[in-house]
């Protein structure tokens, strides 16, 4: 007896064909691409946006992704990724914890010949298939810019470093004290680490302000040092009276920006970040060709702009953010 099989008009045989003929069901299923992607803390609301802007593209794009937490330390980011390497994903997604350290990751990976894809902070050696992060040192300029006219060009002012061992660090501060220097009448009066750390900003600034009690305004490196160095100005009555410029754009900024405690923030959105880190990882997972640094830019939100920037986020598919900004 023969038996007739349907084929669709392109040749393609049917799933019901495929059963008749005894072909095995997932033969001709494709393998779902797996990603790791491992990030340097989810302690910091900027992480966690961009884990959950990851994983929204993931879904979309059919990614099984896995994502590991390094809690900022880089022995455990190097264990997850020689962990990451022996189940041989896809592609290797890395936020290592310091420059140097995370070379070590695209090295493990590199041996494997595991496709690695970093963003926000770059490894200072290894192969990368693909670096994406927003521009650091125009950042810093752009803060520096923001804080002087909110002195109206003259003051004393205090910088809060971030973890100095990052390129993010590095050239936050450098384009800060680039743009500050062209502002005559401002001074710097001091600047520190705090790690890119709310607790130790604002044990940081409030040792700063035994020292600097009359200080104008505050340039710190991201957000979650910002809500340190505001709870720091808050303790001595001050919230809202020292200019205060931060940078990422997390939902506690946008909010002490509404509020009037925080003149502005440099937003950088974490989530349409790691949608974007996601689409380059998929790209990447099916060998077409990517561009090796992608470069994304910022915008500085005043309190005329939350609304507006919100209603960005929420077009990005980032409902968390401005949850509770009406």
């Amino acid at each position: 007896m023969t038996t007739k099989v349907r084929c669709v008009s392109n040749g393609v045989i049917t799933m019901a064909a495929v059963a008749v003929l005894g072909f095995p069901m997932m033969a001709l299923a494709a393998k779902q691409v797996s990603v790791t992607l491992i990030t340097s803390t989810l302690n910091n609301p900027f992480f966690v946006s961009v884990v959950d802007g990851a994983k929204a593209e993931a879904k979309s794009e059919g990614i099984n992704l896995d994502v590991e937490n390094a809690n900022n330390s880089a022995q455990t980011a190097l264990n997850l990724t020689m962990t990451a390497v022996s189940k041989h994903p896809n592609v290797l997604i890395i936020d290592p914890v310091g420059s140097n350290s995370g070379s070590a990751m695209v090295r493990q990976a590199n041996r494997a010949k595991i496709p690695v894809v970093a963003f926000d902070r770059a490894p200072s050696s290894g192969h990368l298939d693909s670096f994406i992060g927003y521009d650091a040192i125009a950042a810093g300029k752009a803060a520096a810019k923001a804080l002087a006219q909110s002195l109206n060009g003259k003051g004393k002012v205090v910088e809060i470093q971030g973890i100095m061992g990052t390129n993010v660090a590095q050239d936050r501060s450098k384009g800060f004290n680039e743009g500050i220097k062209k502002f005559a009448s401002i001074k710097v009066v001091a600047a520190q680490p705090a790690g890119f750390d709310r607790g130790k900003a604002l044990n940081v600034m409030t040792n700063i302000l035994q020292a600097h009690p009359d200080i104008d305004g505050v340039y710190a490196a991201n957000d979650e040092m910002a809500m340190g160095v505001i709870a720091a100005l808050k303790a001595r009555g001050l919230a809202g009276k020292v200019k205060v410029v931060g940078n990422d754009g997390i939902a506690d900024a946008l909010k002490a920006i509404d509020a009037g405690t925080m003149y502005t923030t440099h937003a950088e959105s974490p989530f349409v970040l790691g949608k974007a880190v996601m689409k380059i990882a998929a790209k990447v997972a099916k060998d077409v060709v990517v561009k090796k640094n992608t470069v994304l830019e910022g915008e500085n939100v005043t309190k005329s702009d939350v609304q507006s920037y919100c209603s960005f986020l929420r077009k990005e598919g980032d409902e968390a953010t401005c949850a509770n900004i009406h």
